[in-house]
């Protein structure tokens, strides 16, 4: 393998592969599940890390397309016990989108790996990542609390956060389906959130822990406002904080 690509951890779609996946999902969103797009203007031009609620396997292609950039350009940070050791999975995905694997609790030398293959994805791509900060599909729709590897990969990376929320793909498809049902999407982004540095935060006496715990909470808060309704303020009470 060459380029950014580790075939441990990640794996980068094919050319043919991309744009023929792109085009389906630009119809199937435009005809079949009628997408709507709001705040597009807040995607930074340069590389930035999106994080949305999750509840639907379709949730990755509705960002890209709602984002109005080439699919070749985004890599989805997935876990490594789906997308890496489900043969299914892998060969369902990897011919369509880029991939970088991620344990579901990953260790310092695992983080690290996941770190610099994310490093060199930015680097020789000038492209962008998908992280759902929930960690996992909500299996009834609901926003579960966010995880502290959204701010940990900001900071670490030194990118932008662009907070999006996703209304509709649980309905279309769930946890658990397999074949997608008729309805109508919205993707709503907001602004981008910039980690501060320790030498010019306000904070900067604060521990990396804090930092990420700070900035995690300041995303959840985003991504409650740009939600249809309340989302419960116990999920940032509740940030779980992992390292």
């Amino acid at each position: 393998m060459t380029g950014w690509q580790n075939s441990d951890g990640a794996f980068q779609a094919s050319a043919i592969g991309s744009v023929l996946f792109e085009g389906f999902c630009r119809r199937f969103f435009r005809w079949y599940c009628p997408l709507t797009v709001e705040g597009r203007h807040h995607l930074p031009d340069e590389p930035f890390l999106l994080c949305s609620n999750h509840s639907s396997h379709a949730d990755s292609a509705v960002l890209m397309t709602a984002s109005g950039r080439s699919f070749r350009s985004f890599a989805l940070i997935g876990a490594s016990d789906y997308f890496f050791r489900s043969r299914r999975a892998r060969w369902s995905v990897s011919p369509l989108m880029n991939v970088i694997a991620i344990d579901r609790r990953p260790g310092p030398k695992s983080l690290a790996a996941c770190l610099a293959t994310c490093r060199r994805f930015l680097e020789q791509t000038g492209g962008s990542l998908v992280l759902y900060p929930e960690g996992t599909r909500s299996p009834d729709g609901e926003m579960r609390a966010f995880k502290a590897g959204a701010g940990l990969f900001a900071l670490e990376l030194g990118v932008p956060v662009v907070p999006a929320y996703i209304e509709g793909t649980h309905r279309i498809l769930p946890k658990g389906r397999f074949l997608p049902r008729f309805g109508a999407v919205t993707v709503r982004f907001g602004e981008a959130l910039a980690p501060e540095s320790p030498k010019t935060s306000q904070r900067h006496t604060e521990l990396p822990r804090d930092r990420r715990r700070h900035l995690v909470e300041q995303l959840t808060r985003s991504i409650r406002m740009l939600g249809p309704g309340d989302v419960p303020q116990a999920l940032i009470a509740s940030v779980q904080e992992k390292g």
